[in-house]
C-alpha cells in the first residue's frame, strides 16, 4: 500500500534566483518513509511526460503566479489528489510517479505486494508449548503457580 500526501509548502528564497514555493511530499511504501520537495514546474513537467503515454487525471492550472495561502493550499490539495489518482489508475505509470516522489528504483520493484504477505524469516523469540490460558497447562504444580501469579498481575484476582 502507497500512502502519499503533501505535507506543507515552502518559501524558497535563494538569490540569485527568483523566489519559489515547494511542496513537500511524504510518501510511505512498504513501512519506509520518503520525503522530497518539488516545484510546481516539476509537477508540470511530471504531467506532460505521462500524458504522452497515460490517461491521466485533471491537473491543477498554473492560474496568475499568486503568493496567498488560499491559492496555494488549494494548489496543494489539487497535485495530491493528482499524485493519489496516479498512483491508483495504471500500474505501468506507477514507477515514474514513484521515482518522482524520490522512491529508489530498488524499492519499487515489488511495490504493489501487500506487506502482510511476506513470510517472517525468523526464528520466534517467545512461544508457549501449549495456551497459557487453557485451565490446566501441566501436570507439575509450579506452573499453576506462575499462571495464577501472570493473571494476578493482569486482571488482579486469581484464577
Amino acid at each position: 500500500m502507497i500512502q502519499v500526501s503533501i505535507r506543507c509548502y515552502r518559501l524558497v528564497d535563494e538569490p540569485p534566483e527568483k523566489p519559489y514555493y515547494v511542496y513537500v511530499i511524504e510518501t510511505l511504501l512498504a513501512g519506509k518513509y520518503y520525503s522530497v520537495e518539488r516545484r510546481y514546474s516539476e509537477f508540470l513537467r511530471l504531467h506532460k511526460e505521462l500524458r504522452k503515454h497515460y490517461s491521466t487525471p485533471e491537473f491543477p492550472p498554473k492560474r496568475v503566479r499568486s503568493s496567498h495561502a488560499k491559492v496555494l493550499q488549494r494548489r496543494q490539495q489539487s497535485l495530491e489528489r493528482y499524485l493519489r489518482a496516479m498512483l491508483a489508475a495504471d500500474q505501468s505509470s506507477r514507477s515514474q510517479v514513484l521515482t518522482f516522489l524520490g522512491v529508489p528504483q530498488e524499492e519499487q520493484f515489488g511495490s504493489s505486494e501487500n506487506i502482510e504477505d511476506k513470510s517472517i524469516d525468523h526464528q520466534p523469540v517467545f512461544y508457549f508449548k501449549a495456551d497459557p490460558f487453557l485451565e490446566h497447562v501441566g501436570d507439575d504444580a509450579s506452573s499453576d503457580i506462575i499462571i495464577q501469579g501472570v493473571f494476578q498481575a493482569l486482571y488482579g484476582k486469581n484464577e
